[in-house]
């Protein structure tokens, strides 16, 4: 994230993160989260899920649940939710997508079943400034 923020001076640095928050086994995520200092994060989650992975012991966190941790552990926002399709059909994909966006306020979406367009709109909602670049090739 250094390197290239004083080697590149980019706009946006892209900073995959690993794990829940609020998982037990992923704590990881506290020093990405801490360590990158992001002004905005998109939030994966699984509602086709009832518990976290390994641990059967423990219930899946409400997106809304893990928003508020992520908000309230590090200076930033969440800025848009990607939803995991697993255990989901097309209808009940569809269903949680609408779901979250009206319980959360943000947009979601799930990239590996819908264009990837909607994670760019994320981030320029978010960040207005930021505006696509025009290349001789979208120029059209």
């Amino acid at each position: 994230v250094v390197a290239a923020f004083e080697g590149e001076d980019p706009d946006v640095i892209i900073v995959e993160g690993q794990g829940a928050l609020s998982h037990p086994a992923y704590i990881t995520s506290a020093h990405i989260l801490r360590g990158s200092q992001p002004a905005g994060v998109i939030v994966q989650h699984a509602p086709g899920r009832a518990v976290l992975g390994d641990f059967p012991m423990v219930a899946m966190p409400t997106v809304t649940s893990e928003i508020t941790l992520i908000e309230a552990f590090a200076d930033t926002k969440v800025i848009g939710v990607t939803v995991n399709h697993e255990n989901l059909t097309a209808q009940q994909l569809a269903t949680a997508i609408d779901e979250i966006e009206l319980d959360t306020g943000l947009p979601a979406t799930d990239p590996l079943t819908r264009p990837l367009s909607e994670l760019v709109e994320m981030v320029l909602q978010s960040f207005p400034t930021l505006s696509p670049r025009r290349t001789s090739r979208n120029a059209a």
